[in-house]
Order: structure tokens, then sequence, then C-alpha cells
């Protein structure tokens, strides 16, 4: 693998619009793919827990590809599951209630830019136990007609060598910006499908 040319995967996250007053709904779905295979992209559904370090979503990935695979497939614990939590290094322009953070407004100029360039999510897929957990990062987009919504990538981790040769290989802004999601296989994608999760 060339270093400076890491491959990824890529992230979406939605709120589920489609809850219409459904309590037992997850509030978070999305689609995930592997950095190896991007264009194969995985839906999941992630429930808000809440633990001592603030709130995170958690949930399974569906890899079934058809209905077949899907009625012969034994579930595994402990497999397939995204886990989601805020970026508690990331000073935001609001706090959670929509009120400006007064924090952002104090920083300089060029410190909000850094700040408004680290993502707002960060993730982890747990696959099954032969495979290495990805782990993905996703920055806040602006309101679709569907309202608020994330995207980003997926990478492996990288050890402190690969980390340091990829920083040498590429300016720190591409480093930190993440590109929109591509369309997926699905013949009929749209430029604004991340909605359909």
């Amino acid at each position: 693998m060339d270093k400076t040319q890491q491959p990824r995967g890529n992230f979406t996250m939605n709120l589920n619009y489609r809850r219409n007053g459904n309590a037992s709904a997850p509030p978070i779905t999305g689609r995930i793919s592997s950095p190896e295979n991007p264009e194969i992209e995985f839906q999941f559904s992630a429930f808000r827990q809440d633990s001592e370090k603030g709130p995170y979503w958690i949930g399974p990935v569906d890899t079934n590809r058809s209905m077949r695979q899907a009625l012969t497939t034994e579930a595994q614990r402990g497999t397939n599951f995204v886990a989601i939590r805020e970026n508690g290094f990331k000073v935001f322009k609001e706090n959670p209630d929509g009120t400006p953070n007064a924090a952002y407004f104090h920083l300089s100029p060029a410190q909000q830019e850094l700040e408004d360039a680290k993502p707002s999510f960060w993730a982890t897929w747990t696959r099954g136990a032969e495979d290495a957990k990805i782990h993905a990062s996703a920055w806040e987009r602006d309101a679709s007609r569907y309202g608020p919504w994330a995207s980003g990538n997926t990478q492996y981790p990288l050890t402190k060598e690969e980390a340091a040769a990829l920083e040498a290989g590429q300016p720190s802004a591409e480093l930190m910006a993440a590109a929109e999601p591509k369309a997926t296989r699905r013949g009929k994608a749209k430029a604004d499908d991340h909605t359909r999760a």
C-alpha cells in the first residue's frame, strides 16, 4: 500500500426522518463501506446510549446482500456493529440546543478554521473476529430537504510511522477534509441520495 494514498471507504449518517413518532426506531441510520471496497455499502442503524463520557449511538450493520443470504445467515453476537460518538476535541459553532457557542466565537479566525476542519463525529465498525476494526470520521453537511446529515470516510487505523508518511505526502488540509460520498451502485442514485438509509 502506498502510504500517501491510504484507501478509504464511505460513511454517511442521517437523522432517521422516517421515524414518524415511532419511539423504538433508531435515531440514526446510514451507510458504510470498507476501504478496500468503497462502492459496496452496507446499511446500519444506531440507537442512543448514555455513558459517563456522554451519549453515543450504537447498532447493527446489515451485511446481507440478498434476501436468501439474510435467511440463511446466523447472527453472531459482538460482530458487525457501528459505534458513533461526537468529537469531544472539537469546538462547535453551536451548542447541542442550537444556541451559539461562546467558546467558538472567542477563537481567532485561524483557530475557528482549524475547528471547522475537524470531523464532527467519530465511529468504529467492528466486524468479524478475523476482520480488522475500521475507523470512520464524518463532517456535518448543509441540511437537505430531509434534515441534518453528516458524511465522511472510513479507513484502517494508522501506525505512527504510517501517519507520519501520510502527513509528509499530503497537505494537512487534504488530510482533514472529507470528500462528499460518491453515489452508490444502485442505478438510480441521485446527488442528494444520502437520505436513502
